[in-house]
């Protein structure tokens, strides 16, 4: 076996440990018809010239507009727009429908209360593997201060809500070790700071509290 053969899920899982940003990358087909994709696989390339790039897969419904178009747009997801994430990630027939966005400068689907936006121009694209790594110019771009939608193992995580779990650990009262992820809400969990609590007691106490009990199946995202 080659050194360089893994099992796909244990790299991705592997790959999962890094947060990211949760984006969607908009644009134009050739009939002018808003086209799109969930990506996470977004970072900045060089701020001069202002360049990024995004990772698109081979087998996308859309990539043979997105890698075609002449320009494309980065919606990075603000917290509260997990909803949009989904929408995205699934094959539906017009995922615009459900969504408040208006055209750029450049004509490219921007969405309405992201964290922030980029438009560009197509500067390359390249073929690496199993993905084309789409290579933007920024043409226009504006940030709104919201904070962004996070991602890391599989699952989603809000900035803001482990910033007030972990400012509250500061005062000496409750630590947050994780985020419970009920009904689509983000709820920070904690633990005593004082020495000799029992974790597991804390834990079933504020499940208690939220109308749980330690056997219900839930999602718990470790910070």
């Amino acid at each position: 076996m080659k050194a360089d053969v893994f099992d796909p899920r244990a790299l991705r899982e592997a790959l999962g440990a890094f947060p990211t940003a949760v984006t969607v990358i908009t644009a134009s087909d050739p009939a002018d018809r808003p086209v799109g994709f969930t990506a996470n696989s977004f970072t900045s390339v060089s701020l001069d010239p202002p360049l990024l790039l995004v990772c698109l897969a081979n087998t996308a419904r859309d990539y043979p507009a997105m890698t075609a178009a002449e320009h494309f747009a980065i919606n990075i997801l603000s917290e509260t727009q997990k909803d949009v994430s989904i929408k995205f990630a699934r094959p539906l027939e017009d995922r615009f429908a459900a969504v408040d966005w208006a055209r750029g400068p450049n004509g490219c689907p921007i969405f309405a209360q992201v964290a922030a936006w980029f438009e560009c121009s197509m500067h390359d694209v390249i073929e690496a593997g199993d993905h084309a790594m789409m290579v933007g110019r920024v043409t226009a771009f504006e940030s709104s201060g919201l904070n962004g939608l996070g991602y890391a193992r599989g699952g989603y995580f809000a900035p803001s809500v482990a910033a007030r779990a972990n400012s509250s650990a500061a005062g000496g009262e409750i630590g947050a070790v994780g985020v419970l992820e009920r009904h689509g809400a983000l709820v920070p969990l904690g633990h005593q700071n004082a020495a000799g609590g029992d974790p597991a007691t804390t834990l079933a106490s504020q499940l208690e509290r939220l109308g749980l009990s330690v056997h219900d199946w839930f999602s718990l995202l470790d910070l």
